[in-house]
């Protein structure tokens, strides 16, 4: 059966101020509710520096399903005054729904960015596996680039999608589906491939991939 998509919004009339689904829920079961409401926005603190930035997000559902998410900053301000309020849009998918989802989205991008995207991926395959093969538990490929705007972000878009349709090395073995943020502000309880942009490099505590 096919789940229609899921809106996570932030509202700002009646009792329910704050983050909540605006679509309706029918056919998702608590259980993805709350996987769902958990994971799909992207971490961290400082969104209003990132208006018109976009976040893909990828994370297994309860019932075999994968969750794919896309999150924009929009340029909307809270009650306080405070920028980057994000909407959240989540489609439920099966993993072959989700593998055609990703091979379309990658196909979508500029030539240019594939092209970058595949040249990352070769030469930063190495950095990744001695970066998560640090880590004890719950491995993380971080990678670290400059966020020039949207555009520019579109290469390490590609390279993380193209990773997540042929993992290499370490990454074939640390979980199928291959869980991703495209854009975090922190990697903190993020998914196994997380980009951060390079002023939040201070932030980690962890190996991280610094992209060129």
């Amino acid at each position: 059966m096919t789940l229609p998509p899921l809106v996570i919004e932030y509202v700002f009339e009646g009792h329910k101020r704050g983050y909540n689904f605006t679509s309706p829920t029918r056919g998702y079961d608590d259980d993805a509710l709350r996987v769902i409401w958990r994971s799909a926005m992207p971490r961290g603190q400082g969104w209003g520096q990132y208006i018109g930035a976009r976040s893909i997000k990828a994370f297994p559902l309860p019932d075999d399903r994968i969750a794919l998410a896309e999150a924009v900053v929009t340029d909307q301000a809270d009650e306080g005054g405070r920028r980057g309020i994000r909407r959240v849009t989540i489609e439920a998918l099966t993993a072959r729904q989700f593998t055609g989802a990703l091979q379309s989205r990658l196909a979508s991008y500029p030539a240019e960015a594939r092209g970058i995207a595949d040249f990352r991926v070769k030469t930063c395959a190495r950095e990744i596996d001695r970066a998560i093969g640090r880590f004890r538990r719950d491995p993380q490929a971080i990678l670290i680039h400059p966020y020039r705007g949207g555009d520019d972000w579109q290469a390490v878009e590609a390279m993380i999608l193209s990773l997540a349709l042929n993992p290499t090395g370490t990454l074939k073995r640390i979980g199928s589906p291959l869980s991703f943020t495209t854009l975090a502000l922190d990697y903190r309880d993020e998914s196994r491939i997380v980009a951060l942009p390079a002023e939040k490099s201070d932030t980690v505590d962890a190996a991280f991939v610094r992209m060129v």
